[in-house]
């Protein structure tokens, strides 16, 4: 995307600025729509002990492991092609990427090791882990689970308030996985949210909803130049993506049916390979492009980006990350 920030193209410099750069608030639209999909699939299951939380680990971790390993092993290569074929393998910021352990650290040597996305999933197995008790707690101490996590974000918003900015605030706010817990409650209080909602008259505005939540976000993103970057990494975004996901939720909106079109689920399947996949897609075709291709057009270099990142993507979900899973469940149950 550098192209988009050269003096030579104001437009596309805007462009980025206002939205390319805020692209990052993926990770917590994935946080939370994890917890209101976990929410959604395995609530009632966990609390009637039909399902089981071992059952429920092995589930989640089978549906990360294999791919975060494939990645990790991939990224080898390019890591020694970037600096320099005699740096260690077997260190110690590796060792906590390999068992996704990486985001708990305060050292960005740390969670940027190996596959530097893999510190998302670090944070996701954290949140897998708590998700039973979260989900007991929510049933059973449903009013003190909403204030406690109304207080946190009070917290997290205090704190925020008092951070003067630097590489600090991207690590507590945007890494650190105690605070992005936040994130993924807010989409198990979410699910309690659409249920409330979902033989209401409400639920049949769903097209209204839809168009409104994606006219909010964009909202949001534009009007974003005054608000702090910590904020940003954070909880400004909050409100915007609860209003999307729940918008959303129906699944009975215009915007919905064109999601379910079978183009777009599969484009749908695919985007945990294509968040994993891309950036290492990206390193190796710097290396290879300074090397050898020399291409100078950066439209034509980001095309062949994204193009070769969606067919790796598809193949990998096809023939690793969905055999995998499948392979390991099916172990689990006998």
């Amino acid at each position: 995307m550098s192209f988009l920030i050269s003096e030579n193209n104001p437009f596309f410099k805007e462009l980025y600025y206002r939205f390319f750069y805020e692209g990052y608030i993926g990770v917590g639209f994935f946080f939370m729509l994890s917890g209101f999909i976990l929410s959604y699939t395995y609530r009632d299951g966990l609390l009637s002990e039909k399902v089981s939380k071992r059952l429920f680990y092995i589930k989640r971790l089978a549906r990360l492991y294999p791919l975060h390993l494939i990645t990790f092993l991939i990224s080898i290569p390019v890591l020694l092609m970037e600096v320099g074929y005699d740096t260690p393998l077997f260190t110690v910021q590796n060792l906590t990427n390999v068992f996704l352990f990486q985001s708990f650290g305060i050292d960005r040597t740390y969670f940027f090791s190996g596959n530097a996305l893999s510190w998302s999933i670090s944070d996701e197995q954290f949140f897998y882990l708590m998700f039973p008790f979260l989900i007991i707690a929510f049933h059973l101490f449903k009013n003190y689970a909403r204030i406690a996590l109304g207080i946190a974000s009070v917290v997290i918003i205090y704190m925020l308030s008092q951070v003067k900015g630097g590489i600090e605030e991207h690590t507590f706010f945007y890494i650190n996985p105690f605070t992005r817990l936040v994130d993924f409650t807010l989409g198990i209080f979410l699910y309690d949210v659409y249920l409330f909602f979902k033989s209401k008259p409400i639920a049949k505005q769903a097209t209204v909803l839809e168009i409104s939540s994606v006219v909010v976000l964009a909202v949001f993103i534009y009007f974003n130049a005054g608000i702090p970057q910590a904020a940003r990494y954070s909880s400004y975004y909050w409100l915007p993506i609860f209003f999307l996901i729940f918008a959303f939720s129906f699944q009975s909106g215009a915007l919905s049916k064109l999601l379910s079109k079978n183009w777009m689920v599969v484009l749908g399947e695919i985007s945990f390979s294509f968040y994993m996949f891309h950036q290492l897609v990206i390193r190796y075709y710097t290396q290879l492009n300074n090397d050898f291709f020399q291409i100078s057009n950066p439209y034509l270099s980001m095309a062949i980006v994204f193009v070769f990142s969606l067919l790796v993507s598809y193949g990998s979900y096809y023939l690793i990350e969905k055999p995998a899973t499948s392979y390991i469940v099916k172990k689990v149950k006998k």
